[in-house]
């Protein structure tokens, strides 16, 4: 499973997005309608399909970082 972030276009609204988003296996953890953002996981295989979705401007991999620990030592 990868985290994504599919941004919704203006014309359509983001919850009958969301509902296509699932229709085709994405499972949706957060629909942020200000600002026209759904977040959520979905196989590495399936970003083609979502980005298929009617009213998806685009599907984006979510990029992670992590910080080491306040006592990990400097390199």
């Amino acid at each position: 499973m990868v985290e994504l972030s599919v941004t919704v276009d203006d014309e359509h609204a983001i919850q009958e997005v969301a509902a296509g988003l699932r229709a085709r296996g994405m499972e949706v953890a957060q629909v942020l309608d200000g600002i026209g953002v759904i977040t959520g996981s979905a196989p590495a295989g399936a970003r083609e399909a979502l980005a298929g979705v009617e009213g998806v401007a685009s599907v984006d991999e979510q990029l992670t970082h992590q910080l080491p620990p306040p006592d990990a030592p400097v390199q």
